[in-house]
């Protein structure tokens, strides 16, 4: 309606004719639009008069609630009254069918409508009926009417008819308002509600709508063989390409851009309005994909559809091996069983010795060899000269090994321990012991023996056959332990730590980190620099790729514990119009297990984390202990051998009846005067 209606008055054409036509034509669209719950009336002082008891019984003949406001011409809409906001709130919490505006005034219409698409203070996609003003379809009002498909504008012509017109849709996604009249209706014709309300979002005609997209594995990636994005949300975007007639023109959005943006924020915009919500919200997409979660703080910039995904969020941390396979060879018994086995060498040796002297104490009463190292020698030692004499050689060259007294093999206390550390070692005995206490002895301890070799060796198989075990993170309280800092790609993944009600959440929060460059983030991550919070097919994606940027796979590890199950959603422009069949296709995808099957092929080419169980095969790596074992065997051997030379040359050779032309003169003294 043009601005000032006193330029139709006329002879024929009163004030109290336009009321009665417009009442006329309002009460046929009202019977017309269907309403089924309730309708509200917004109108001024000059329209008042219109709606009257005849007008609210155009609904049909069961009566409908409604709701009515008036407002005053020089009332600013910009920021409503509160008496105004309270029936709003009541209007869209009735979800009305119907909202009638009857204001004159233009800039009040623009003003109020342009609130409602701020606020979201009433349903867009609801009925509107509004007077025609061309004040209404300035360039600053594209966006209201782009998601506002079903209003219809009343406007009087000259011949007193009145010409119904609604929003070109989905012409108006291409950037210009275009106003296409439905019908043309005089005093006394028939509306038809068919034209008039019809769903014009049902089918877009092949328009093309364009689709910001953010690429995260798996719902979005780039696939170089094709040129072209895949994963679980195009799917989604190409089967409601199919079923709505539109053509999704896909754009990624740019990171850089969307940097320097961040840099330049002004102080009442946010971080979002940067990204991928930025791109919706300065209008550039109607569609926004990647893995978006359900967030609270994207509702007020973006419509999100229903969930059509649940993803797992963890964290993908380093991790370490036990592996100690040069400790193979002592792994099998624990540090106080190598005690107890070292302490029974010790004790079943000296038990040994004491059988052995108290049976030659009982038998013989000899004391002369046993604890000599214990008993001081009360007479003076013999004169050396002696041992030089000719007479004296004589007497130990004729010596006998037979003329000596018989001696047992565990009579010396160094035989005892070597014995029992051979017996131990399944070394048999030079011969068995004459004296039967020592027999039966010898017998049980040779069980003792086969009792902890058969244990050793069946441990000692297991850990060969068995991988080494690995030190992982599972657990939020095992990662603030660890004090590795927590990252993330999102401030709202931080800010949901920060707002968690769990004590070990907030902390992981606390010192959680936002990384924008991902390039050498599985290094720093095998380092343990870092912890990643992502889904955990995104995580399994950085595991596959870590091998190109030189990380071995075992070092990385996803924490088994999901910190939380979230919803995963796309992105719609504000108020947009599409929402409610976008809803309803993604929950009929979802029903069909088409989402489930495009998520399966997805993450085919993503190994899970776990592992396969290793068949029991020895490698070289695992048999590094036996090379350990060897190798100190050798020094051992080596070092004796050594100190044995070192005896023979400083000791043996230095001794005064010592001839190297008759070895057997010293060896048989020392038997003769073990003291000496």
């Amino acid at each position: 309606m043009a601005a000032n209606w006193t330029e139709w008055a006329s002879p024929t054409s009163t004030v109290d004719s336009y009321q009665s036509q417009l009442k006329q034509l309002l009460e046929r669209m009202l019977w017309r639009a269907q309403v089924h719950r309730c309708f509200a009336v917004i109108t001024d002082e000059l329209h008042l008069a219109i709606y009257d008891r005849t007008y609210f019984e155009a609904v049909g003949r069961r009566p409908r609630p409604f709701y009515m406001l008036r407002v005053n011409a020089s009332e600013s809409l910009n920021g409503p009254s509160h008496r105004f906001r309270l029936l709003l709130d009541s209007i869209k919490a009735s979800d009305c069918d119907l909202v009638v505006l009857t204001l004159l005034n233009g800039w009040q219409v623009k003003q109020l409508m342009k609130f409602l698409y701020e606020s979201r203070a009433l349903d867009m996609q609801s009925k509107f009926v509004l007077l025609h003003d061309v004040r209404l379809f300035s360039e600053d009002m594209l966006h209201v009417w782009s998601v506002c498909v079903n209003a219809v504008f009343l406007r009087r012509q000259q011949d007193n008819s009145y010409s119904i017109s609604t929003i070109a849709f989905p012409g108006i996604l291409n950037g210009v308002v275009v106003v296409k009249q439905l019908a043309n209706w005089q005093v006394g014709k028939r509306i038809d509600a068919a034209i008039v309300f019809k769903d014009k979002t049902r089918n877009l005609q092949g328009a093309e709508l364009s689709v910001a997209v953010a690429e995260h594995v798996p719902m979005v990636h780039w696939n170089r063989s094709t040129n072209s994005y895949q994963g679980v949300e195009v799917g989604i975007m190409d089967a409601l390409a199919k079923a709505l007639n539109f053509e999704p023109l896909y754009y990624a959005t740019n990171a850089s851009d969307a940097a320097e943006r961040e840099q330049s924020l002004q102080p009442n915009e946010t971080h979002l309005e940067a990204g991928l919500i930025g791109e919706l919200v300065r209008h550039r997409a109607r569609f926004g994909i990647g893995d978006l979660h359900m967030f609270r703080s994207y509702v007020p910039h973006v419509e999100l559809s229903v969930p059509h995904s649940v993803e797992c969020l963890t964290f993908l941390t380093p991790e370490s091996s036990a592996d100690k396979s040069w400790q193979t060879f002592i792994l099998p018994f624990s540090g106080g069983m190598w005690a107890g086995v070292l302490l029974s060498l010790v004790v079943v040796g000296s038990i040994f010795y004491l059988i052995s002297y108290f049976n030659a104490l009982l038998t013989s009463g000899s004391q002369v060899s046993f604890f000599r190292c214990l008993r001081r020698r009360r007479g003076a030692k013999r004169d050396p000269l002696s041992w030089q004499r000719l007479s004296f050689r004589i007497t130990l060259g004729r010596h006998r090994r037979s003329d000596a007294p018989r001696r047992d093999i565990f009579d010396d206390y160094s035989n005892c321990i070597l014995l029992t550390y051979s017996m131990l070692l399944y070394v048999a005995l030079p011969r068995v012991p004459r004296n039967w206490p020592l027999r039966v002895l010898t017998g049980w301890y040779w069980i003792y023996c086969i009792l902890l070799v058969a244990t050793y060796r069946a441990s000692f198989t297991a850990i060969l056959a068995n991988p080494a075990a690995s030190i992982t993170i599972d657990t939020l309280k095992e990662l603030n332990r660890a004090r590795i800092p927590p990252t993330t790609g999102a401030v709202e993944s931080k800010q949901f730590f920060l707002e968690s009600s769990d004590d070990a959440a907030r902390e992981v929060g606390a010192r959680m980190e936002i990384v924008e460059h991902l390039d050498d983030l599985t290094n720093r991550i095998a380092r343990g620099q870092c912890a990643y919070y992502d889904n955990e097919f995104y995580l399994r994606h950085l595991r596959m790729s870590d091998a190109a940027r030189g990380v071995a796979a075992g070092a990385l590890h996803i924490m088994k514990e999901c910190v939380i199950h979230m919803p995963v959603v796309l992105a719609l422009e504000k108020n947009s119009a599409l929402k409610p069949h976008v809803n309803d296709i993604i929950q009929h995808l979802a029903e069909g297990g088409l989402i489930s099957k495009w998520l399966r092929d997805a993450i085919l080419r993503l190994p899970a984390d776990e592992r396969a169980p290793q068949e029991a095969l020895m490698n070289l790596h695992k048999f590094w202990s036996s090379f350990v074992a060897l190798g100190i065997g050798y020094l051992l051997s080596i070092a004796v051998l050594l100190v044995e030379h070192w005896h023979f040359r400083q000791i043996v050779m230095q001794h005064p009846i010592y001839d190297v032309h008759n070895p057997s003169l010293y060896y048989n003294f020392r038997r003769l005067y073990p003291d000496e």
